[in-house]
């Protein structure tokens, strides 16, 4: 089979062929349909992680596939694969084949995309639990989302609609962005000072759901009234927050943390209504597709901020 195996942390994987592994009793045996990509993983592959993987080591936290051989699911389930280990210090999902423990598996509908399969748990279930569990978005409110373009941030504007905001605005860093914000949102396009420019200069929000962090984010903490709320998930413009205490205290805006990694029981919870809302198109996720072979790129666009939606790889895309 195929698989793409890191060698050296910071460099990218190679795609080999490799033995089908092979199963032990409670594991089972999974096809993968499709893989997701995300910047977990590139964080695991830059070896500046607190979760070292032995390499080499096969990456990939998120798929979805066909089982193969199990002793506890049908042979043909259509599954969610996910948790223990995959992906971190287990190998994943970038693969042609992958084994792993039962209890990481979830049977899913099999009339689900495999592709968005494969992505849609992380960035539906941090958009509804930043929107309705965080920040609480309540009916006629004004709701501010950066990276409305981006997996999770175009889930969270979806959310703040479907929670009644009276507007969501979608911000996005690049004018090539705005054909990926979801329908009903109100693109606007700038960073920095040019972002505050396009927004003006009075408060244009209760709500402030944040993807990007970076030079988006001051700015944007300016744009919401007195005593709202801003909820923090995402840090792909930059790491660091710099507040100016005094201003911060007058403007009584609230700094909400999304933690996603003390929430996966509610998580779980939530997946089977994001399937459902996907399946009957109240959600809409958009994906990119890159072959396996093309995995290099495909972390390369990622990184970059080039990718339209969710990047996942397909085994086998380029032949059919």
């Amino acid at each position: 089979m195929r698989a793409a195996l890191l060698h050296t942390y910071g460099e990218s994987p190679v795609v080999e062929d490799i033995d089908v592994p092979v199963r032990e009793p409670g594991r089972s045996l999974v096809r993968v349909d499709a893989a997701a990509l995300g910047h977990l993983d590139l964080t695991v592959a830059s070896g500046t992680f607190g979760v070292k993987p032995t390499l080499p080591h096969i990456g990939g936290t998120d798929g979805s596939g066909t089982v193969v051989e199990s002793d506890t699911l049908p042979i043909g389930s259509r599954v969610l694969v996910r948790g223990k280990g995959i992906g971190l210090f287990k190998n994943g999902c970038w693969a042609d084949y992958v084994v792993v423990d039962d209890r990481a598996l979830t049977p899913v509908n099999a009339e689900l995309d495999p592709a968005v399969a494969a992505t849609f748990f992380l960035p539906s279930t941090t958009g509804y639990v930043s929107v309705n569990d965080v920040a609480r978005v309540a009916p006629g409110e004004r709701v501010v989302v950066s990276g409305a373009s981006g997996a999770v941030g175009a889930m969270a504007a979806q959310f703040a609609l479907l929670a009644g905001a009276a507007e969501v605005i979608g911000v996005v860093p690049r004018e090539d962005q705005v054909e990926l914000v979801p329908a009903g949102v109100r693109p606007v396009v700038g960073r920095g000072d040019t972002l505050l420019e396009a927004l003006g200069s009075e408060p244009v929000a209760d709500v402030l759901i944040d993807t990007l962090g970076g030079d988006v984010l001051a700015p944007l903490l300016r744009t919401v009234v007195p005593g709202g709320r801003a909820a923090l998930i995402g840090y792909t413009l930059g790491t660091e927050l710099t507040v100016d205490l005094p201003n911060w205290l007058l403007s009584d805006v609230s700094l909400l943390p999304v933690n996603m990694m003390r929430k996966t029981d509610r998580q779980a919870e939530l997946a089977p209504v994001m399937i459902d809302r996907l399946l009957s198109g109240d959600l809409v996720l958009t994906v990119q597709r890159f072959d396996l072979e093309d995995i290099a790129d495909a972390l390369i666009a990622l990184r970059e901020g080039k990718v339209a939606g969710r990047a996942v790889v397909v085994p086998g895309l380029r032949n059919r």
